[in-house]
């Protein structure tokens, strides 16, 4: 007997570049059309995403997760007997790597945010492996979009 797998109305979509990096399809429990148009949707996109406010606010889940594997690359290859020879300045920025992040309900994308992935080293930019975020990822999203009231105002402005 062949069970069909019914199809998931939540999707979340990890690119660089305009390429898929990670796409999950899950479902929300108890799902509240209300979060879309949340301030906790905001704070959603910022927990995952966010690299923080001028590196007051906390960085977000991925964000944190490619810093992490930054610091673990450079000091592998770190040698103190041998320094770096001084090379003129190169500008990070000429040929920007752009992260993007989609949240989507029934294929239409609800929440999205991107950032430049220069700030970390090519060898940790291209080679992205974020199978152990999936569950908090999935965690997080279910979370905001089942709760049960949201802030639909900031400020005397609807969102």
């Amino acid at each position: 007997m062949i069970k069909k797998i019914e199809e998931q109305r939540f999707e979340f979509v990890f690119y660089i570049n305009k390429h898929i990096i990670c796409q999950r399809y899950f479902s929300v429990r108890d799902f509240n059309e209300v979060s879309i148009n949340s301030l906790e949707m905001k704070e959603l996109m910022d927990k995952i995403f966010g690299l923080g406010n001028d590196g007051i606010g906390p960085m977000g889940i991925i964000p944190h997760h490619l810093k992490n594997k930054s610091m673990e690359y450079l000091w592998k290859f770190y040698n103190p007997y041998n320094p770096p020879k001084e090379e003129p300045f190169k500008n990070l920025f000429e040929k920007e790597d752009t992260y993007d992040f989609e949240i989507k309900v029934d294929k239409d994308i609800i929440a999205q945010s991107t950032f430049s992935g220069n700030y970390f080293p090519p060898q940790i930019r291209y080679q992205v492996d974020i199978k152990e975020l999936i569950y908090s990822i999935i965690s997080e999203i279910k979370d905001v979009m089942s709760r049960k009231s949201y802030t639909t105002s900031y400020a005397e402005v609807e969102l």
